[in-house]
This record gives structure tokens, C-alpha cells and sequence, in this order.
């Protein structure tokens, strides 16, 4: 027997459509007549006239002029901004001036808070005339090893030209890291309070920089004054539960080492291979801790990269409110050098708004743009007032369209 196959079965398991072609008929169902289904809506042409041109920026000019004065508004109610330069040429004082890197020169810089500055206060340096967008730059890094690999010199390619100082590899090693701003800023007031964490982003601290692998550290109760900074006898280590070759180390406290421990206690810790690597917080001793290493905000912060030559870095948070006329003291080591480089430095304190700390550049565009719409729309009305043109019949225009 032959079996017989539904017409209308076999169209649905086709897909709703059969061949088409001579002698054969096609069950496809076009779109119900209708403007929207049939993609026939009438278009908008509009006509460029003067008229149309000259009211389009008279519009949009008093729009920005409108928008960037707000802007402006809010920067000058909100945000309260002093900024003082204090290395480089042009300085106002040489007290704070050095001739080397890592000269640790001390100075103060007071600046007087002309407003009330509602806490969060913060606090920036800012570098002029430093490249951190070039090209050669911005690409001397290994993110492998910034993640916690222990690469050999020969694996450090993409760190060229700064792969080691003298016989130890530098971790990490490139141009970036180890060119961070070094100078140690302290607020000397004793009502204020200035911390240094939560100053970098969650994300890259947490999923960027890593300490090396196999590095450890613990608390100890013996006697470490032989060993800071240097191999303990392995008895020390392993009392502490750390792997042999560590070495001691007597708190700072506070946020230099993270809140990991408090000021004055003894710990000890261990990087493998310490001989054959230098590790940041040998290459940056006053501004890392051996416990904290790469996971430090200071060079977090650094390693995002500035997009111009100047630019400012946030480096600490007043966590109080500063008063009118108060007149913040900052203690300052000098150990980053800028006149190599013609370079200027700059300390910054401010507060923010809620489309944050620097309006400037965002205000000034608006009414920049705002301001050029509004000339040329003048320009066009004074054109057509004095010296017109006669123009063509625009129907005709129309009915060519069409």
C-alpha cells in the first residue's frame, strides 16, 4: 500500500512554504496591507533652510549655555578645590626642591580651606608634563607577573627596557612600576585624620595584583631584632608556621601595612627566591609594606595610567570636616625628582559632587559650545537681515521628492 501524505502536514513540516516555479503554486502569505507592515510609511524630510539652520543653533546653543551654567553652579557651591605647587620649576618655595630621586628631603605645605569642606576631603598629587600615555610606556608591564607569577628575566619581554637592577629581576618589573611617585604626604593636624585606603578601585585591587606566589607571613613572639628585613634562623620561621629563609619584620600599623597588624609587632615573612628577585617593597621602602606588596593602594592607583600629561592621583581622604579657616599642615618626603623631566608637582585637596571633584573641563565645554551655536545663529540672522538671498521656490523642491 502507498501511503498518502497530508498536503497541509507536509506545508507546516516545510516550514509553511513550498517550491515555487513554473506550474507550481506558492502558499506563502504576504503581510496584511498596511503602511507599518508593508514598510511604506511616509519618511520626514525636512528642508535645510536658513530659518531651519539658524533656529537649530539658536536652540541648541541657549540648551549647552543653559546646561554648562548649571554645571558651573554646582562646581562653585559644591566643590571647594586649593592646589599648591611644591616641586619643579615655578614653585612658589625651594623647600621642598631635590636634585636626586630618593632624596627624602622633609618639607611642609599649608593650605588654608577658605570654606567649610564637608568630609570626605580629598586629597590628590598632580604631575605636569609626565607622559604615562606614551606609547613605550604604557606597554612595559607583565600582567602575569603582577597576578603573582615568578617569571624568569628571559619570560619579561613586554617589560623592556626595565627588567632587572643590577643582578636581581625586578617584581614586577617595567617602566610603571617602577617609576611610582614615592613622595611619603602626612597631615600633621591633630584633629583631622587622613587615611590612605579605599582609594583605588574594588575591582583592580582585587582581581589585577596579587601578591607572588608562595609568599607568607605570620605574627611571631621571638626575638626578630637580628633579622629585620633580613634571613631569621629557621627555628624563628618555623615557630611561626612560615617556610624557612624568612625574614623579620616590626609593624608600622595603620593603613601602610593594610590593618594587618598593629604598630610594633613582630612579624616575619617570606618571598620565595628572595635572592635572585627585587621585590617592591625593596625598590619603595617608604611607601610599601612587605606584607602588603603589589596589593598596596598607592600602587594601585599608579598603575592606572593617566590619559595626558598632566594629571592628579587620589592619594588620601581627610575623614573629617574642615572648618573655615583652618590651615591644614602637610608633612611632605620628598623622593620623587621632576626636574629631569621639566616636570612640576602639585598637592590638591577638595571636595566633590555628585558628578565629582573636577567640573572645569565639563562646564567650560558646554559653554564653549553653547556660546559658538548662539554666534553662528547671530552670524546667519545678520546675514540674511542685511545682505539676503532669495530663495528658491521650495514647493518645486517638494514635488521633486515626491
Amino acid at each position: 500500500d502507498m501511503m498518502v501524505v497530508d498536503d497541509e502536514n507536509k506545508e507546516e513540516r516545510s516550514g509553511g512554504e513550498t517550491p515555487s516555479g513554473p506550474g507550481l503554486t506558492s502558499s506563502r502569505r504576504p503581510p496584511p496591507e498596511e503602511s507599518w507592515r508593508q514598510q511604506a510609511i511616509p519618511s520626514f524630510r525636512p528642508l535645510i533652510t536658513r530659518d531651519v539652520v539658524m533656529l537649530s543653533f539658536f536652540v541648541f546653543g541657549v540648551i549647552s549655555l543653559a546646561v554648562g551654567w548649571i554645571l558651573k553652579s554646582v562646581a562653585d557651591e559644591q566643590v571647594f578645590q586649593k592646589k599648591v605647587q611644591y616641586g619643579g620649576s615655578g614653585s612658589g618655595s625651594t623647600e621642598c626642591n631635590i636634585d636626586s630621586a630618593n632624596e627624602g628631603r622633609v618639607c611642609n605645605v599649608t593650605i588654608k580651606a577658605n570654606h567649610r569642606m564637608n568630609s570626605p576631603v580629598y586629597v590628590y598629587y598632580e604631575l605636569e608634563n609626565f607622559y604615562q600615555n606614551h606609547q613605550r610606556y604604557l606597554g612595559s608591564l607583565d600582567s602575569d607577573q603582577l597576578l603573582g607569577e615568578n617569571k624568569k628575566k628571559g619570560d619579561l619581554s613586554s617589560c623592556s627596557p626595565l627588567k632587572k637592577n643590577g643582578s636581581k629581576v625586578l617584581s614586577p618589573c617595567g617602566l610603571i612600576a617602577n617609576s611610582m611617585f614615592n613622595d611619603v604626604i602626612t597631615l600633621k593636624n591633630d584633629d583631622l585624620d587622613m587615611r590612605e585606603n579605599k582609594i583605588a578601585w574594588r575591582s583592580d585591587k582585587k582581581k589585577k595584583f596579587k601578591q607572588p606566589k608562595h609568599f607568607d607571613w605570620a605574627f611571631t613572639n621571638d626575638d626578630i631584632s637580628n633579622c629585620i628585613l633580613s634571613t631569621c634562623p629557621d627555628y624563628i620561621c618555623e615557630d611561626a608556621g612560615v617556610h624557612t629563609g624568612c625574614k623579620g619584620y616590626i609593624c608600622n600599623g595603620g593603613d601602610f601595612d593594610d590593618g594587618k597588624c598593629a604598630k610594633g609587632q613582630s612579624t616575619v615573612f617570606y618571598y620565595r627566591k628572595s635572592d635572585y628577585y627585587q621585590f617592591l617593597y625593596q625598590t619603595f621602602p617608604d611607601i610599601i609594606s612587605p606584607l602588603v606588596g603589589v596589593k598596596n593602594e598607592h600602587f594601585i592607583v599608579w598603575m592606572r595610567l593617566g590619559g595626558l600629561s598632566d594629571f592628579r592621583k587620589l592619594y588620601g581622604r581627610i575623614t573629617d570636616t574642615v572648618h573655615e579657616g583652618t590651615e591644614l599642615v602637610f608633612q611632605i618626603v620628598n623622593n620623587f625628582q621632576v626636574d629631569s623631566f621639566d616636570g612640576k608637582k602639585y598637592l590638591i585637596v577638595s571636595t566633590t559632587s555628585t558628578l565629582g571633584a573636577n567640573l572645569s573641563a565639563l562646564w567650560t565645554a558646554w559653554l564653549a559650545f553653547g556660546a559658538s551655536s548662539t554666534t553662528l545663529a547671530l552670524a546667519i540672522f545678520i546675514k540674511t537681515r542685511f545682505a539676503p538671498r532669495q530663495l528658491g521656490d521650495t514647493s518645486f523642491l517638494l514635488s521633486l521628492s515626491d
